[in-house]
């Protein structure tokens, strides 16, 4: 079948869409700035870029869901980056060996410039809450953010093992929040010991970010025995310090990360035998497969499609065990996921000390309706809030983060407090986040220089540093780097960290891999002879030779008509999503017609904030090479030292791309089919 085409102008938002794995998080983190900023031994200045827009970048480095990594184009070529680990590494680095006036670093709360133009209340000092503070902060307003804990950190605090999040982690983050307009009050339940009615009186606003702690329950025949126990309460009780005993056999019911800590917090407090019982099969999982994995690893026994039925106690009142039976999957629903379907005489049993239901959680609202009639509602989701401006029928109270929208991921609660808090901003001020300093886009063009980066130098040359496009030798060839783990015999106690974190070594070649897809290929059809070279030495399959009779013109661009109108005229069809910046094309061309576009921007912050840094990281190392006020830093690692590393099989380096790849074109079009 005839393939036609519509050529389309290039602007900013498809640049900046051609970035996946910026554009997948919900808080648009510049992650392959701050990967390139380590890749060359920039750890401080990558830690900047990282924590700018996220004020919990400390805990994402360690428990993110880490949307970006989905979405990271290396997987094409082998796996995707390591992106949250790099972001780990970064954070402990910084406040490992960074010294600000000769006291240990600790992250900067936003600056406070005069006294608060107004005030504002937030419940909940959870991911939600403290990312809302933090923006208003930023903004000029006073925030007094209320817990009913003693401690700030909401679900990453009572529900994330620290075996997985350090608890030091989350004070990190919290001391980047607190500061001259943002008042923690702690140890302070709001419906009890103050009511919402005296915040919305006190307060210009209030923003109800409180989580959701409510857990759900099953509804089957001897769930209220004694040994049965929402997973959450359970988390919540080991992590911060009171009894708990589980005995030697452990059931948990549910699939998702909650599950996945209990039967783990189950074995560190003795449990002998754990089992994870998933009504649907390992494939209908949400949990990312490095968590299966580890939790695997631990011994954890999984059961699929099957489901509960009931609950067996002993004359005690003590569970001693479940009833199950056995699932099959049905049809998909409108969603594409395919529903559990009981099978008729599957039963089986399994004993058992102790169950932990990880089933899910909903907020609490009954507090709500004690001052605001408005708020008295069956279930939670029947409160009304406005999804644009998260404001509800009661004007100054608005609601966020997970009790807007039922559990999420840490980085979505995130990116829901931040906006929130540009709503409720706009509530009390109009302009108060409008930023008069305009986006400014820079397309850059830059050539293949013969040397890579990391053979020799290209700084010091003036404005010449700027015109070259260089990736470091082997970037193509490291694997993606693995964390090193505590072995299972070493991981019995609940504040003992799993994950061990990455050398300098390691975070460099694993920021080393990324494919850079703010550098894009621009051919120059005036010197452009179609001689095919391009076409043939891509071993990506990038770049397609297109018979212009095969474009469909709507007018839009006049010069697409005029060519048409050539004989046997030709386009070129470049496929980014499959570019690895191998350069191989600009080598190739005999007539110097491809080139690379480096895409940069600033972007403005919440209110009239800019950024620490600019989105386009090569400020940092080209500017100031530019300028000759700095050399660029080398990359601080030898390849052949990275686990898994695969030497090129004549010895030459990616200075000379058409003879060190030849060999192993087969080997990359096998990852890519």
């Amino acid at each position: 079948m005839r393939e036609l085409y519509q050529v389309v102008e290039v602007g900013p938002a498809w640049y900046q869409e051609n970035i996946p794995c910026q554009e997948a998080c919900p808080v648009k983190t510049n992650c392959r700035g701050y990967l390139n900023l380590a890749a060359a031994g920039e750890f401080e200045k990558g830690w900047e870029l990282a924590l700018d827009p996220n004020p919990m970048a400390s805990i994402c480095g360690s428990v993110c869901a880490a949307p970006c990594e989905t979405a990271c184009r290396r997987k094409e070529v082998d796996k995707p980056l390591s992106i949250r680990y790099v972001k780990k590494f970064l954070s402990d680095w910084t406040h490992q060996n960074v010294t600000v006036d000769g006291r240990a670093y600790t992250q900067p709360p936003a600056p406070v410039f005069g006294p608060p133009r107004g005030k504002v209340a937030i419940v909940g000092a959870g991911c939600a809450g403290l990312s809302a503070a933090s923006d208003l902060s930023k903004l000029g307003f006073g925030v007094t953010v209320y817990d009913a804990l003693d401690q700030a950190g909401g679900t990453t605090l009572a529900g994330v093992p620290p075996f997985r999040l350090p608890r030091e982690v989350i004070d990190r983050d919290i001391a980047g929040i607190v500061n001259e307009n943002v008042d923690l009050r702690l140890s302070t339940f709001v419906g009890r010991d103050i009511s919402l009615r005296e915040l919305h009186d006190q307060n210009d606003a209030v923003l109800v970010a409180a989580g959701c702690f409510e857990p759900n329950y099953i509804g089957i025949p001897g769930e209220e025995s004694d040994g049965v126990m929402a997973g959450i309460v359970f988390l919540e009780r080991a992590y911060r310090g009171r009894p708990v005993e589980v005995g030697k056999r452990v059931i948990v019911l549910g699939s998702g990360y909650t599950a996945m800590d209990c039967s783990s917090t189950s074995w560190r407090l003795g449990a002998e035998h754990m089992y994870v019982i998933v009504r649907r099969s390992r494939e209908e999982m949400v949990v990312d497969e490095e968590e299966l994995t580890e939790t695997e690893r631990e011994g954890i026994e999984f059961v699929y499609l099957a489901s509960p039925v009931e609950v067996l106690a002993d004359p005690n009142g003590h569970v001693r065990g479940v009833v199950f039976i056995r699932n099959k999957l049905g049809d998909p629903d409108e969603k594409g996921r395919r529903s559990p379907v009981a099978i008729p005489g599957t039963e089986f049993e399994i004993p058992c000390d102790t169950v932990l239901l990880a089933l899910g959680q909903a907020p609490e609202t009954s507090w709500l309706a004690k001052d605001f009639p408005e708020f008295r509602v069956k279930r939670w989701r029947d409160i009304k809030v406005d999804p644009e401006t998260y404001q509800t029928v009661v004007p100054k109270i608005f609601i966020g983060g997970d009790y807007r929208t039922a559990p999420t991921t840490i980085i979505e609660a995130v990116a829901d407090g931040r906006s929130a808090a540009q709503q409720i901003a706009r509530f009390l001020d109009e302009n108060a986040v409008s930023v008069n300093v305009p986006e400014y886009h820079e397309v850059v063009t830059l050539r293949r220089s013969s040397t890579p980066d990391n053979i020799g130098m290209i700084s010091l040359e003036g404005e010449l540093a700027r015109i070259y496009h260089n990736m470091s030798v082997d970037y193509d060839r490291i694997p993606r780097q693995e964390m090193p783990k505590l072995g299972k015999q070493d991981r019995r106690g609940l504040f003992l960290e799993i994950n061990q974190g990455y050398t300098e070594a390691q975070a460099i070649a694993e920021s080393d891999r990324c494919l850079k897809c703010n550098f894009n290929i621009e051919i120059i059809g005036e010197l452009c002879i179609i001689c095919g070279g391009c076409v043939d030495v891509c071993p990506m399959d990038v770049i397609h030779m297109v018979d212009m009779s095969d474009i469909v013109d709507d007018g839009s661009i006049p010069a697409v008509g005029e060519a048409k109108k050539w004989q046997n005229g030709v386009a070129f069809y470049l496929d980014e999503t499959a570019c690895i910046r191998c350069a191989l094309c600009i080598i190739r061309c005999p007539t110097d017609a491809i080139t690379m576009n480096r895409y940069g921007t600033v972007m403005p912050a919440v209110g009239n904030v800019l950024p620490k840094e600019s989105i386009d990281d090569e400020i940092h190392l080209d500017l100031t090479v530019a300028a000759k006020k700095a050399a660029r830093p080398l990359p601080q690692y030898d390849p052949h030292l990275a686990p898994g590393y695969k030497p090129l099989h004549n010895g030459h380096g990616n200075g000379d791309f058409k003879h060190a790849h030849g060999p192993d074109l087969n080997e990359k079009e096998l990852v890519k089919h």
